[in-house]
């Protein structure tokens, strides 16, 4: 064979192809390689989902079954006593806003001989500083508490002839107090008597008045210091100062908090997503209502069941007798008073929330939940959804004595 002949078949046999039988095996065995890692990454990407969902919704949970337990052991606390003891002794004056005989007062905000209530969304009127806020889930509970702030500082000396309070400063504890002249609600208590009042702050002094006539009394529930209107030291002048020893040489000091008003709702955005809201005073500034704020993303729905004494006793005897909805709680209801008693008999709260992912999690087909005997509307948005209750003990009003 000669050179040119020998080159010309080596050329052949680099220019020869791969057959078609061996192409389709390998289009084959590379398509099945394909289809097997997009299984894997679609399977490891909906665990991922539902991993991620999981979490949110527990964390979620957590937090807000833990944040609405703090706010809610606060109930009833009014220094060294309880609301239910100081209505019981007469010992407590709201010298805010008047409130009219209505069941759901204009000044319902203010009303702080009512440490807590509820209203179902939709079925029940609720306050009016809450008729502006849009998108309250129906069927939802609303929580409403009032309370006194645990942080307090002393008060060191009472003028009734200009109506200021001198407060302590050289302490943390007084790091609540508002920027100067800011007018916020306080509450001034000691083991004897309790006042919530319209102040504001100087830098030195808290100076009464500004929300209302400081003087000005309105609750018939108190009527010891003759008819109405009580001046606004008819209580206050029993918190007793440094320089006056109750017995020997101990001494009942008068300190003084803010007032505060939380009221917890379910609410829904514009793209329809639910979570936990709060509302307000406003801190820095002035007692108007601040802006809802959102706390917990997810809360789709919120039930409330309260644990109150029915016990014959006018005062009761401690015990929860049975659970009742809010609007088993106000049944027969007829005036404010009858709303504030039944109120202080409530001393336990069951809570009920179903929470749920911010994005699809892979679940699949329609669903139903149970929310504390209330069946909620069915879901077939693909997230992952769990319910979570607990009961918190007032225990201002169980072990308080």
């Amino acid at each position: 064979m000669s050179t040119m002949q020998k080159q010309a078949v080596l050329s052949g046999a680099r220019q020869a192809g791969v057959s078609l039988i061996e192409l389709m095996i390998a289009l084959v065995i590379s398509s099945l390689i394909t289809l097997g890692l997009i299984q894997i990454f679609g399977a490891s990407t909906s665990t991922s989902r539902m991993t991620e969902g999981l979490s949110r919704v527990q964390e979620s949970g957590r937090f807000a079954s833990q944040f609405m337990q703090r706010e809610l052991r606060m109930v009833g606390y009014m220094g060294c006593g309880s609301d239910a003891g100081r209505s019981i002794q007469e010992s407590f004056v709201n010298h805010l806003a008047t409130f009219p005989g209505n069941v759901v007062p204009d000044g319902n905000a203010y009303r702080f001989q009512r440490p807590i209530e509820a209203f179902t969304a939709g079925a029940m009127t609720v306050p009016t500083e809450l008729t502006s806020i849009t998108n309250i889930v129906d069927g939802s509970d609303v929580l409403i508490l009032r309370v006194f702030d645990e942080e307090s500082t002393p008060v060191l000396n009472i003028s009734k002839a200009t109506n200021t309070l001198t407060v302590a400063l050289g302490n943390t504890s007084a790091s609540f107090l508002p920027a100067s002249g800011s007018t916020v609600l306080f509450a001034m208590q000691n083991c004897r008597s309790a006042d919530v009042f319209a102040g504001e702050f100087n830098g030195t002094q808290v100076v009464v008045g500004g929300l209302t006539a400081p003087n000005v009394y309105a609750d018939p529930s108190v009527t010891s210091c003759g008819s109405a209107p009580c001046p606004w030291d008819f209580r206050i002048s029993n918190a007793f100062l440094n320089s006056t020893p109750i017995v020997g040489d101990e001494v009942l000091n008068a300190e003084i908090h803010r007032a505060e008003y939380y009221a917890f709702f379910v609410r829904t955005n514009a793209d329809g997503f639910p979570s936990l809201w709060m509302l307000r005073f406003e801190r820095g500034t002035t007692d108007l209502m601040a802006a809802p704020e959102e706390l917990v993303q997810g809360v789709e729905n919120m039930q409330l069941r309260f644990g109150v004494d029915t016990s014959a006793d006018p005062s009761g005897d401690g015990a929860v007798d049975e659970y009742r909805t809010a609007e088993g709680v106000v049944a027969g209801a007829t005036d404010d008073l009858i709303l504030d008693a039944n109120w202080r008999r409530v001393l336990s709260v069951h809570i009920g929330m179903l929470i749920r992912s911010p994005e699809r999690a892979g679940v699949t087909g329609s669903r139903t939940y149970e929310l504390m005997g209330v069946t909620l509307p069915a879901t077939t948005d693909g997230a992952i959804r769990e319910t979570y209750e607990t009961t918190v003990a007032l225990r201002n009003r169980q072990f308080n004595s």
